[in-house]
């Protein structure tokens, strides 16, 4: 994105614009965009003097307030990355964060800190320099750790500190909530926040005049989120950290009078059971953010009753990985889209990577499952509700039969019990029981019998060193041949499991669509078929999910599929030809007379699609039968 700038350059902008103007209110504090731009500078003054350098990692560890939002761009400012902690997290985890991220420094204003800091410093032997804002009479901290004052940092110069990092710099470390154990760091570059708040801004259409209610810690990434895209337009952030007392936050909103309020299902949840806050007119409110989780219908429906209906609700999506977030349900679809993630923000694509619950029509998936519950057969299976590594292997069964000759394979986006089935699982499970051939033990046959090549990407499972022609490993993103070292490892260590699925490899049936389960009339009114972007074509009365037909990069490939369907069906497909020889027909048609054929209106707005994409939409239609 052109003119995205490191995300410390947010705050300068806007004091160089406005710094007059009201950027944080906290309780009786009030700072300007200029106040708040020089205690930045002093915090990256007094850091440089400490020697931190770009890249240095320094932790922050404060509620929401004046000493947060100074330190944070004041890390910046000196070239550091941000490593935000969660004040609510005991000692040891503040030690165990600050160590793993590697921090040289730590910012704390944090209360609790000042008994737990020796605890700290010697769980973090990294540490160089604590900044706090009270020193404890009793610690006994190491010599080699300099202790600063709120004091100290308070007068340093406060001319403009800058330019130390660039977009492509670390920006900030954001910890998981660590729920299901120590919390997880993900990393943020500075291009990943500011292209995120631009695309925020780019739906919610904030001004200088949008103001929030923030009860979210900046330390979470929708509250980070939240900071920055504010900062970015000269808005006003007004900090209230006392959600334990609801009906104060809601005094508090009204008397703020802010434009927005943004919180997490729980937040509103609680202002719904135990506050008035359905009930207030509201007339400064302009919308509602959610995210955070799923929020129930039922609260949603609630929420949408009773505010008053000049506030939009924006039910919203996001990943911390993702730098905050990532779709949104626009307000006015809300009511028929409950339960949705809604649509990508502006700038980013959402990719659904389950398939649980496509449909199957025929595809013979016995090379790889069988045993099924009460004798199912497997060799011309059909489901209107695949499981994933049932439809992982009628996703791999239709490619070979429409031709495809290399498979790419992710294993993050597989089915586990697909892909690999260890000796643990075989002594527990005797293959009787279990109807999965796992596709370690068929990767090698459908090369040899079949001429298809296989490229996984890989990381859980070195069990595929064995069936592996050639192993490239990725060192620190450089890749390097590692076959000879993978071998030697296979030799060494043995898989202890036994293989399955057989000496071959099994056939490919192939299968003969019946044209009238490929119906693109509405109620006998003629054809309708419709892209609806990348993700969807409407055929007729149906929609086909192409989802996770990710090689479909731009809509009009997907108008083209929809009518090559029906094409294909028009001229070809007379319930005797077999899928790939009507499609090898259609494609040379396209290549003989050009893809206007596929319309008598001469569109003009077709790209041209491969047959293994038309095959793969054809396959996702739920009409689909096949002889």
């Amino acid at each position: 994105m052109d003119g995205l700038t490191p995300v410390h350059e947010l705050l300068e902008r806007s004091a160089d614009r406005q710094g007059d103007a009201v950027a944080l209110e906290h309780g009786d504090i009030t700072l300007t965009y200029g106040e708040i731009e020089q205690g930045a500078n002093r915090v990256a003054t007094r850091l440089r003097e400490l020697g931190v350098v770009r890249g240095d990692r320094v932790g922050l560890l404060a509620e929401n307030g004046r000493a947060y939002v100074e330190g944070f761009f004041g890390i910046l400012k000196a070239g550091a990355c941000c490593v935000a902690l969660n004040h609510a997290n005991k000692a040891r985890t503040h030690a165990a964060l600050l160590a793993d991220s590697g921090s040289v420094g730590l910012i704390t204003t944090a209360a609790r800190v000042a008994r737990d800091l020796p605890d700290i410093v010697q769980g973090a032997p990294s540490l160089r320099f604590v900044v706090v804002d009270r020193v404890g009479p009793s610690w006994d901290l190491p010599a080699a750790v300099q202790v600063l004052k709120d004091e100290d940092v308070a007068a340093a110069d406060d001319t403009r500190v800058s330019g130390a990092a660039d977009l492509e710099d670390l920006c900030a470390i954001l910890y998981t909530s660590g729920s299901t154990g120590l919390p997880r760091g993900t990393t943020l570059l500075h291009r990943n926040l500011a292209a995120n708040t631009r695309q925020i801004l780019g739906y919610l259409h904030l001004t200088a005049d949008d103001s929030v209610h923030c009860v979210l810690p900046f330390h979470y990434s929708f509250g980070n989120s939240l900071l920055l895209t504010h900062f970015a337009v000269g808005g006003r952030v007004v900090v209230d950290n006392r959600f334990a007392y609801p009906a104060a936050v809601v005094d508090s909103l009204e008397r703020s009078r802010a434009t927005s309020f943004s919180g997490v299902p729980s937040n509103y949840a609680i202002l719904a059971a135990k506050t008035d806050f359905l009930r207030r007119p509201w007339p400064h409110l302009r919308y509602l953010t959610q995210a955070g989780g799923g929020m129930t219908p039922a609260l949603t429906r609630r929420l949408l009753d009773e505010l008053p209906s000049h506030v939009r609700l924006f039910v919203m999506y996001g990943q911390t990985e993702a730098s905050a977030r990532l779709s949104y349900v626009p307000p006015e679809r809300l009511r028929e889209k409950l339960g949705s993630i809604g649509i990508a923000i502006p700038g980013v694509t959402l990719t659904i990577r389950a398939e649980d619950g496509r449909s199957v029509a025929g595809v013979d998936i016995s090379p790889f499952i069988s045993n099924l519950p009460f004798g199912k057969d497997t060799s011309s299976f059909s489901t209107r509700d695949a499981s994933g590594s049932t439809s992982q292997a009628a996703n791999i069964m239709e490619a070979i039969e429409a031709g495809a000759r290399v498979l790419l394979i992710d294993e993050d986006t597989s089915a586990t019990n697909f892909m690999i089935r260890d000796g643990r699982m075989q002594r527990l499970v005797a293959k009787g029981k279990e109807p999965i051939t796992p596709f370690v033990d068929k990767v090698g046959q459908l090369r040899r019998d079949l001429g298809v090549s296989t490229l996984l990407v890989m990381g859980g499972s070195g069990d595929y060193f064995d069936a592996a022609d050639t192993v490239i490993m990725m060192d620190e993103y450089i890749p390097v041949d590692v076959t000879a070292r993978a071998r030697e490892i296979a030799r060494a260590h043995g898989i202890g499991r036994a293989r399955e699925g057989g000496e071959r490899f099994g056939e490919v049936r192939a299968r003969r669509p019946l044209p009238a389960s490929i119906d693109p009339s509405r109620g006998g009114r003629g054809p309708r078929i419709a892209a609806r972007g990348l993700s969807a074509i409407l055929f007729g009365e149906h929609a086909i999910d192409l989802s996770r037909v990710e090689q479909i990069v731009d809509a009009a490939q997907a108008r083209a599929i929809g009518d090559a369907i029906l094409y294909a069906r028009e001229r070809y497909l007379d319930g005797r030809a077999t899928l790939a020889e009507a499609l090898a027909r259609v494609e040379r048609d396209l290549a003989e007379k050009g893809m206007d054929v596929l319309s008598p209106h001469r569109r003009g707005d077709y790209a041209m699609p491969r047959m293994l994409e038309v095959a793969a939409a054809l396959n996702r239609l739920r009409t689909l039968e096949c002889a």
